[in-house]
């Protein structure tokens, strides 16, 4: 009347496994979301990094003249807003090759008027 039961001893991999991909389609959605700013062209120039942190803005001009702030599309209006609110240490402006230099003249402007002092002009490295 006394069973003996046997040890079980294989390694189930299969909740392994299930965390791995968790973590695989977590790091798949969250790393273009970690890209601040939208996508455009940029010109070239010899100028070094910038390290952003939280607090920076990143502003950029399409080639329409659109403004967006970190994929946002945003009027004049909203950036004094959020700048009002948010007060940034530093202000990058990504502006495309082909915006008209009154355009990024004034953001530039509008950012001085609202008491930033940190703007940079992002650039992409020249290729040697």
């Amino acid at each position: 009347m006394y069973r003996k039961y046997k040890s079980f001893s294989d390694i189930n991999i299969t909740p392994m496994v299930d965390v791995v991909l968790v973590l695989l389609i977590i790091f798949m959605v969250t790393v273009p979301m970690l890209i601040r700013g939208m996508k455009v062209n940029l010109p070239s120039a010899h100028s070094g990094k910038v390290k952003l942190n939280k607090r920076d803005i990143v502003i950029s001009i399409n080639r329409s003249g659109r403004l967006f702030v970190d994929r946002k599309l945003i009027t004049i209006t909203e950036l004094k807003e959020m700048l009002a609110r948010r007060r940034p240490e530093n202000v990058i402006i990504k502006a495309d090759k082909a915006v008209a230099y009154g355009a990024v003249i004034k953001i530039i402007d509008t950012l001085k008027g609202m008491n930033v002092e940190n703007v940079a002009l992002a650039t992409k490295p020249l290729k040697r």
